[in-house]
């Protein structure tokens, strides 16, 4: 009995101590969450082909992704707009709502389902989403997020 004790204690304890991180916790400031996107024109995209990018949208359009997550239909400038699909659900934001987005802009490739909406030459592929109205942060967790909140454009590394 004493030996089961011991071992459930040392187990305790060391997940305990293995759940502790001593990594610096990274704080908002005013330079975090930057953006790299400012016209929004088929030019300036076209220079980010494949990179990581991070621009403010509104939100025109929601579908349904294949992977059951939002494919929202961005509007990024007066005249051009982007599909952006989510890596994580959000059942928070809908129609009308601006927000900056940070992700992979690849060229879109539809299936046919998508074909039907899919209709710009480059998606985003979007790790992170901030939703400044309705202060919403939802992000993969990692070295991009503390990036982003230190006031760099992630890496792809």
């Amino acid at each position: 009995m004493r030996i089961l004790l011991s071992i459930l204690l040392l187990i305790s304890t060391a997940s305990t101590l293995l759940g502790q991180s001593n990594a610096p916790t990274t704080k908002v400031n005013p330079k975090s969450f930057p953006t790299n996107i400012h016209i929004g024109s088929v030019e300036e995209l076209n220079k980010f082909d494949g990179k990581i990018i991070a621009f403010d949208g509104m939100i025109e359009k929601i579908e349904n992704s294949r992977n059951n997550t939002p494919f929202y239909k961005l509007k990024i400038s007066a005249d051009n707009h982007l599909w952006t699909v989510l890596v994580f659900k959000n059942e928070s934001n809908e129609v009308g709502d601006k927000v900056r987005i940070v992700g992979y802009l690849i060229p879109s490739e539809p299936n046919e389902v998508e074909k039907q909406y899919l209709d710009t030459k480059y998606m985003v592929i979007a790790f992170g989403l901030l939703d400044f109205e309705n202060s919403n942060l939802l992000m993969a967790e990692g070295k991009q997020k503390q990036e982003w909140m230190e006031g760099k454009i992630p890496s792809s590394k």
